[in-house]
């Protein structure tokens, strides 16, 4: 990015390595995941599923989000009539480990480490409203918890204690707890 903040890559240039990337069946994951990012993954995904046979390739680099946005596309990914390999190239924080969870070959750079941190939480309203929230969001992270444990191989209080106890992990600690399958090989020069 610019000082200004506009990208230093020429727009048709980004659209071009973004078609190129779709066409070998890969998918990029990187920054805020919202509501609206998941939207458009989603899009990606069911598109390239409708495509084709072949497995997607869903990469994810430095990304951080909400459980419930995550929990939408971790939805999508088990709707799919293909095979999601997942990929952690950078810090995965918070919802989005639960995407990288779902992968069917879930890998991980040696630099690359997971956050285990739920995002702030806002309320406002009267104590009603603060309830009703609260509730929502246990609902939220129940399911969350949940569905990591089935991937990890662990009950969900073992993994809602780690989130609890864990800031964050290493590509060969992640692997040892079950989040990842294996550390992604260097490349030779």
């Amino acid at each position: 990015m610019a000082a200004d903040g506009a990208s230093l890559v020429p727009r048709g240039l980004a659209d071009d390595v973004a078609s190129r990337l779709l066409d070998r069946r890969v998918v990029l994951l990187s920054g805020d995941v919202d509501a609206a990012r998941v939207s458009t993954l989603a899009a990606e995904l069911m598109t390239l599923d409708a495509l084709g046979d072949g497995h997607i390739e869903l990469r994810l680099g430095t990304c951080a989000g909400t459980l419930d946005a995550s929990l939408a596309l971790v939805d999508v990914i088990g709707v799919l009539g293909v095979q999601v390999r997942t990929s952690a190239l950078g810090t995965v924080e918070g919802g989005p480990v639960g995407v990288l969870v779902a992968g069917e070959c879930r890998r991980i750079t040696p630099h690359g480490r997971l956050r285990l941190c739920e995002p702030d939480a806002v309320a406002s309203g009267t104590a009603r409203d603060l309830e009703r929230t609260l509730a929502e969001r246990a609902v939220v992270r129940e399911a969350f918890f949940a569905h990591v444990a089935s991937r990890v191989g662990r009950p969900a209080s073992d993994v809602e204690g780690e989130w609890e106890r864990t800031s964050s992990l290493e590509a060969l600690d992640a692997v040892a707890l079950g989040y990842v399958d294996q550390v992604l090989e260097r490349s030779a020069p």
